[in-house]
Parts: structure tokens; C-alpha cells; sequence
């Protein structure tokens, strides 16, 4: 029924560590109406939603069928209020990368070849234990987030005798720390989650035998996700939703990290088949342990969006959520200045989500402040633009949450060079680029300097702390931080002010093309012209002049025609409204559209 909430805390009292309970989406439902499976009948395939002009209820225009006995009127919704996900990525934490952590340097199975298992767990559990504490969860609900991805690598979850088919590469041996104790922390991490309201998605980063071959799958330079059964996957996935998929906390479950990253894994295009054979099955076993957590697939390159604009839709598949990873410093823009450049970026990170919301509800699975790779200082209005194009999707978590300081990624110090006789570059600490912690608390480098690449925006106005929220040093230094559960005792929702950034400036139209696109585009264009060309020449015979003068305008006309299309629409795809739309203004486009 179409019920608006009251204005003030939730019933069951003020949300701790939280600032606000910002929407990203309404979620509309029929109680009682049974859909897929027995479940609760959800809205699918984005029909027209009316309000009954009796009841004031919103139902599905035109609705023909009948009412599942003791339901509401006929396709009658609930309304149900999403919270926009504010999150950061336990990064490292599970599955070291040497960019943000050091203790391995390595990926990890090259570690433990180099090393041995034994010190290999010894080392990984030390690092289990204390790169992420509870301390860091206390900090984190002080900070308003309110949600945390967890990448976890399937030896996490299984030993290598457990899997059904496995390669004989060393990307499908058993990595430390075993599942038993990242099982046990992965539920610790779960528990204080549950404890100051937070969610989790549980994230297969490292899928068994690396489906990307980078190091944060587990095995660097070695891609055979693709080579061996899906079952090995879907084994992980029950597993997980065996031990963890009844518990409070948990929001999703992503199925897997950055697929066909072009490595020395096929792009995924090549992949896609065995991709939607594994998303298909592994969502059937969610669903047979929880109708309500989220799916999560990623899609990491662009220009492969729109092939899964069809597929794992509704009202087969329901609460399906696409993961887009949206980094600046690895994304290909380029700008007459850097202002130009970042603003850019926002705009088209804003678009893609617009664009492709329509057919999934999309999250921010990884995003940072790193504008290019080689330190660009960042600017307050590329920050509030990059975050309020996040609006556009169910929220968004940020890569990472804490990093080392001397990690591949932390600050370079001011000469930004190797030191004599090392080979290490000289950092000075973590980089506010890449590291929340540093980028909210605008903390200073270890040599007591703020940190030479960074312009240190405010970022805080999107993560409004608690009032005398302790710092993350006081935190992990034992500070206590109040009565009760640990938790910072906050005012009421309605009492905390309100952040700037929840009325921002909008973010320009969508208008962007990226670099590569423009180029492909150009290229496609001049060929058709070409080709015209051509063939009115060839045809420009004595007996053909007549047809020529008569066809050729028509010609120019159409390629015209197609650039503004293209302008109009970026992506060069145009939904069913639009095409007919052309048709109706110059049917001389309609072989065109």
C-alpha cells in the first residue's frame, strides 16, 4: 500500500553511526501476490505504475490477472524505502595486493611457492588479525558508512581437495589463511557489522583459478576460471550462503570480481556463455537460502554494459544488482586541462549509470580519488560531481578502506624517486587517493607533511562523522568510545544537520563520448562515406548520371541524419520510443534507425 513513512527515526530507534537515511530507490512490491518461485510478486519489466484513482494505491496500469487469494487489490504495491549505500572496501584484507598492502609483495601463490604454507599462515593470519579490527568498524559507523565489501578469494572458503574440477596449475592450490580461519573472521566481520547496523557484500574476488589473472585473484599471471566447470564457483557460493546466508547482516553476494579484466584471461565477451551459465545457477542457490539478498554481477568495461541489458532481468530473476567499477586514473580520459578532465569523467560516470539503471539497479563496487596515476591533485568539484553522479545508482563502495604506507599505492614523497641503493620508491605514507581513512580525516604523512599530490577536498561533507568522533589511531589505541555496545552515542536522525552535498549542483546532461568511442565512430563513418562515395562513382556512367544526381543528396542526407542521432544519443543505441520518434520527423531515416 502506497504508505509515506513519518518523518523523524525509524521505529525501532535512531540508527547509530549513521547521519541520515538518505533513498537511493523506492522498491515496490505486492504482498501476498505470489510471483517466481513462490515469492513475493516484484514490479518486473519496468511496467507503468499508476495510482488508483479509488484507493490512492499505485498499481500496474492495465493489469489483467487475478489476486492470489487473501492479497491486496489486484497489483497493488508496497512501498519499501533503499538506503543508499555508503561503503567502503575491506581491500587487502582477505587477498593482499601489493599495491595496498606489503605483507606479502606478491600475489599469493607466489608467495607461498616462494615462502612455504607454513609461514605463509603464519604470516596471513598475523595480517588477518590486524590489518582490520573492531576498532575499524567503531571508526567506520562513526563515519556514517553504513555498508562494507568484503573480497574474499575462494580458498578462503574451500580447501583445494574440495573442489569438483579442478586444473593442476598453481592457481588451484590451497592459499593461507585456511578456510577455517577466514571463515571464522569473514562471521567476525559479519557480527560487528550486525552490531552498529551495517551490511556486508560478500565479494568472490578470487575466483578458483583466477578469472583474471591479476593478483588480486589470487594467483598473478594465471587465468583458468574459464577452463574448468562453473561447479567450482557454485560450490564457493553454497558454501558461503550455508554458513553465512541467514545472518542479519548480510545485504549480497557478489559472484564474481572483474571477470575477462585483460590479463591473460579471453575478454569477456568470449566468457559471457559460461558467465550467464554460472550467474543463472548461482542465483538459484541464493534463492533457495534467502529471497531478499541481493545478486551482484560485475561488468567492468564499458563497452560490454549493453550485453547484459538483457539478461538475469525480472520477473524471472528479481533483486539482481550490476557492479560497476568507475576509476578515473584507469578509465582513458583525457582534457584540454585537468579541471576539464575530471569534470568529464564525473559526467560520464553519471551517464553510464543513468543509462543503465533502467535494466538493473546499479552499485559503485569500487571507486577512489586518484584522478590519473601519476598523483594529479584532486579538486573539490571533481569529488562532489564523481559522487553526485553516484546518485544515480543504489550507492557506492570505496577502494580501498585503509592501505599501507608504504604499499605500491601510497604517497610518493616529494622528489617522487627510488632512494639510493633501494628499489623502493619514496613514499611517505598512505595516499589519501586510495586510502578513506587518511582522504576523512585529512591526516598528514609520516614525516608530519600533508601529502604533496593532494589538494585534501572536503570529503567529510559526504561522510558526516559523529560529533567528537575519536580519530582511527585513538581508536585502535583502546580510546574507549562510550557506553553500551561500543558504539559513539549520536542524536536522533533529525537532529544532525544537514550535509551540503544533499542538494548539490546537478551533473551536466549526458553528452560524453569517451576518446576510444569518438575515435571507432569516426572511423565507422568515414568507411560508410567512403563506401558511398564509391559507389556513386562507380556508378557515374553515361547511362547511371540521372540516378546519381537523384540518389546522392538522399545519401548525404542519411550520414547527416546518423551523426545526429549519435549526437543525441552517446551511446549510439536508441530505445524503441526514440527510433519510431525519427521515423515520424524523416522517414528517410527509417532504414537508418
Amino acid at each position: 500500500r502506497a504508505e509515506m513513512l513519518p518523518p523523524g527515526p525509524p521505529p525501532d530507534g535512531p540508527r547509530r553511526g549513521v547521519s541520515g537515511v538518505e533513498l537511493a530507490r523506492v522498491r515496490l512490491r505486492a504482498p501476498g501476490r505470489l510471483g517466481v518461485d513462490g515469492a513475493d510478486d516484484w514490479m518486473g519489466g519496468a511496467r507503468l505504475i499508476v495510482v488508483d484513482p479509488e484507493t490512492g494505491a499505485l498499481r500496474v496500469a492495465d493489469y489483467a490477472g487475478e489476486p492470489e487469494p487473501g492479497s491486496l487489490r489486484p497489483a497493488e504495491f508496497a512501498v519499501e524505502a533503499v538506503e543508499s549505500l555508503k561503503g567502503v572496501n575491506l581491500g587487502s584484507w582477505l587477498i593482499p595486493e601489493h599495491d595496498y598492502a606489503v605483507v606479502t609483495n606478491e600475489s599469493l601463490c607466489e608467495y607461498t611457492e616462494r615462502v612455504g604454507a607454513a609461514k605463509s599462515s603464519r604470516v596471513m593470519e598475523e595480517h588477518l588479525s590486524t590489518f582490520v579490527t573492531e576498532a575499524d568498524f567503531d571508526w567506520m559507523a562513526s563515519h556514517g558508512v553504513n555498508t562494507v565489501r568484503v573480497p574474499l578469494g575462494w580458498w578462503n572458503v574451500l580447501h583445494a581437495s574440495e573442489l569438483p574440477d579442478p586444473g593442476t596449475s598453481k592457481a588451484w592450490t590451497s592459499f593461507a589463511p585456511s578456510p577455517e580461519v577466514s571463515m571464522a573472521a569473514i562471521g567476525q566481520a559479519l557480527d560487528w557489522a550486525a552490531h552498529r547496523r551495517m551490511s556486508v557484500l560478500l565479494d568472490l574476488h578470487g575466483g578458483p583459478g583466477g578469472q583474471n589473472g591479476k593478483d588480486h585473484s589470487g594467483c598473478h599471471g594465471v587465468a583458468e576460471w574459464h577452463e574448468h566447470s562453473v561447479n567450482n564457483s557454485l560450490l564457493v557460493i553454497s558454501a558461503l550462503m550455508e554458513r553465512f546466508g541467514d545472518h542479519d547482516a548480510l545485504w549480497g553476494v557478489e559472484l564474481l570480481n572483474e571477470p575477462g579484466d585483460l590479463s591473460t584471461a579471453p575478454l569477456e565477451d568470449e566468457m559471457r556463455p559460461m558467465l550467464l551459465q554460472y550467474y543463472e545457477a548461482a542465483y538459484a542457490i541464493i534463492r533457495s537460502h534467502r529471497p531478499d539478498v541481493a545478486v551482484v554481477f560485475c561488468v567492468l568495461y564499458w563497452f560490454d554494459f549493453w550485453a547484459w541489458a538483457g539478461q538475469l532481468r525480472e520477473p524471472r530473476y528479481y533483486n539482481v544488482v550490476t557492479d560497476y567499477h568507475m576509476y578515473t586514473a584507469f578509465d582513458g580520459f583525457d582534457g584540454d586541462s585537468p579541471d576539464s578532465m575530471v569534470e568529464d569523467a564525473a559526467r560520464a560516470f553519471g551517464c553510464r549509470l543513468m543509462q543503465h539503471s533502467y535494466h538493473h539497479p546499479a552499485v559503485v563496487g569500487e571507486w577512489a580519488l586518484a584522478v590519473d596515476r601519476w598523483g594529479q591533485k584532486v579538486k573539490q568539484g571533481y569529488v562532489d560531481a564523481q559522487l553526485t553522479s553516484y546518485n544515480s545508482s543504489l550507492g557506492s563502495y570505496f577502494w580501498t578502506y585503509v592501505m599501507d604506507g608504504d604499499a605500491g599505492m601510497a604517497e610518493w614523497g616529494i622528489t617522487g624517486k627510488k632512494p639510493s641503493g633501494t628499489d623502493k620508491w619514496d613514499t611517505v605514507g598512505p595516499s589519501p587517493q586510495w586510502d578513506f581513512t587518511v582522504a576523512v580525516e585529512e591526516r598528514p604523512n609520516e614525516k608530519g607533511e600533508f601529502h604533496s599530490s593532494y589538494a585534501f577536498p572536503n570529503v567529510r561533507k559526504w561522510y558526516p562523522s559523529a560529533p567528537g568522533a575519536p580519530s582511527l589511531e585513538q581508536l585502535r589505541a583502546g580510546t574507549p568510545v562510550g557506553a553500551g555496545h561500543g558504539l559513539l552515542p549520536l542524536p536522533p536522525i533529525t537532529d544532525l544537520p544537514r550535509a551540503e552535498h544533499l542538494n548539490p549542483d546537478p551533473v551536466p546532461p549526458c553528452g560524453y563520448v569517451s576518446p576510444t568511442g569518438v575515435a571507432l565512430l569516426a572511423a565507422a563513418l568515414l568507411a560508410w562515406v567512403g563506401l558511398a562515395l564509391w559507389g556513386c562513382v562507380s556508378c557515374c556512367t553515361s547511362c547511371c548520371r540521372v540516378c546519381c544526381r537523384k540518389h546522392t543528396p538522399e545519401v548525404i542526407a542519411r550520414v547527416s541524419g546518423r551523426l545526429s542521432v549519435m549526437r543525441m544519443m552517446p551511446s549510439g543505441r536508441l530505445s524503441r520510443d526514440q527510433k519510431e520518434l525519427l521515423s515520424q520527423r524523416d522517414p528517410a531515416l527509417r532504414p537508418l534507425v
